[in-house]
C-alpha cells in the first residue's frame, strides 16, 4: 500500500516539462504606453489542458517598472502595444485554462525611461492529477522604455 501511495505522489508531482527556448526577446517601448511581450505560446500540437494557478516573473531593472502576466486567448504576440489585434481576449491567467494557441504575455509599464531584463516565466498549474511550477517559453526579454520626445 505504501508503494502505491508513493507512486501516486510521485506521479502527481512529475508532469511533462513545459516547452522552453533559448530565444531572447528584444522589446522597445515608450514611457506611459503599456508594452506587451509574448513569452510562452502553446504550440498547435500542445495537446494539454493546464489550469493556471499563477505566473511568476522576475525582472531586473534600473528603474521601477510594472510587469504583469496576462493570458492571451487564441493568439500569439511578439511585441506590441495593441494586443487586441492579436488576441481574442486578454485576461488575468490565474484560475484560467491554458490550451493550444493560448499565450502567456507580459504587460510592461513604466513612468520613466528604463532598461530591464525579464527572466523566463514560471507557470504554476494543475493538469489532471499533476501539479507543478515550471519554467516555460523564451529565455528572457530585454526591454528598453524610452522617454517621450519633447
Amino acid at each position: 500500500m505504501a508503494l502505491l501511495v508513493g507512486w501516486l505522489v510521485w506521479y502527481a508531482a512529475t508532469p511533462e516539462d513545459l516547452p522552453v527556448s533559448e530565444r531572447s526577446v528584444n522589446a522597445s517601448g515608450v514611457v506611459g504606453t503599456p508594452l506587451y511581450i509574448g513569452m510562452f505560446t502553446a504550440p498547435k500540437d500542445f495537446g494539454r489542458t493546464l489550469r493556471i494557478s499563477g505566473v511568476k516573473v522576475h525582472a531586473t531593472a534600473n528603474e521601477k517598472i510594472s510587469v504583469t502576466p496576462v493570458l492571451c486567448r487564441r493568439g500569439a504576440i511578439g511585441v506590441t502595444t495593441k494586443p487586441d489585434e492579436f488576441c481574442s481576449v486578454i485576461i488575468n491567467p490565474e484560475g484560467e485554462r491554458f490550451v493550444a494557441g493560448d499565450s502567456i504575455v507580459l504587460k510592461v509599464e513604466s513612468d520613466v525611461p528604463a532598461l530591464a531584463v525579464i527572466d523566463r516565466v514560471r507557470v504554476a498549474y494543475r493538469e489532471d492529477l499533476h501539479w507543478d511550477t515550471q519554467e516555460a517559453g523564451h529565455h528572457q526579454a530585454i526591454v528598453a522604455i524610452a522617454g517621450r520626445p519633447g
